[in-house]
């Protein structure tokens, strides 16, 4: 994962330099506030408003308090001084936040579509594993070996299109089914599931950047890029780091 240290910052390729780059710090409160609410708060509230048991609050609980004390503090602190912190907060939030959603996809097949087949479980737990392997190992892989030769990108996007594409789908088929709640309830738990596996896809990319860059902070690239910003920061008093 260490870069060799005789590397040069401008020999890395591209995905190397990408992944390298502290995220963008004009919007980062707007960009929190939106991964919170749209991308945690209203998966989870549709499946808990779905199954309607207060054990699956209790059991996710612990995990939004995380989550939303982390997001405020980030909020509130100096996003220059958190460039860093924020990349390991997005990883948390996809980790924190898949794990809560696939609880909730098992209690809503379990309560509310009253799906008892041990083979169904044992199906979508396996392909759930399988699927974070795929993410865990892409991540892996890609960084790994030379970091100034560019690897060719195999597509991610034949599995986030459909991610991108469900929502759409899925809202043709609420309306086609709008008087068959049983058809409600599973659109839901596809709806939530898709959540599950974004917030899970969010959780390898983000952490794996996080210990990347940690592993490697002299190649760094934080906000703002230029020598003028930076002095023209620190004289306000601002931190950078």
């Amino acid at each position: 994962m260490k870069i060799d240290p005789k590397t040069r910052h401008q020999n890395l390729a591209q995905h190397v330099n990408e992944h390298l780059e502290s995220p963008p710090v004009g919007d980062v409160r707007l960009s929190i506030i939106a991964m919170v609410l749209v991308g945690f708060d209203l998966p989870l509230l549709l499946g808990l408003l779905s199954i309607l048991r207060l054990e699956f609050l209790w059991m996710v609980l612990p995990f939004m308090l995380i989550i939303h004390v982390w997001a405020i503090r980030l909020i509130i602190k100096n996003p220059y001084s958190t460039q860093i912190e924020m990349v390991l907060f997005m990883g948390i939030w996809g980790l924190l936040g898949a794990i809560s959603l696939f609880v909730v996809v098992q209690g809503m097949s379990y309560y509310t579509l009253h799906i008892t087949s041990v083979f169904y479980y044992i199906m979508i737990n396996v392909a759930t594993i399988l699927f974070m392997y795929i993410l865990v190992k892409y991540q892996i892989d890609r960084y790994t070996g030379d970091p100034t030769k560019e690897k060719k990108i195999r597509s991610e996007s034949k599995y986030m299109g459909l991610l991108s594409a469900s929502p759409g789908i899925g809202y043709i088929l609420a309306q086609s089914v709008q008087e068959t709640v049983v058809l409600k309830h599973v659109f839901s738990l596809i709806v939530v599931y898709f959540f599950a596996i974004f917030l899970a896809y969010a959780a390898a990319k983000f952490l794996h950047r996080y210990f990347y860059m940690r592993a490697n902070r002299d190649y760094v690239s934080y906000q703002p890029k230029s020598n003028k910003e930076k002095k023209k920061l620190m004289k306000q008093g601002v931190e950078i780091k």
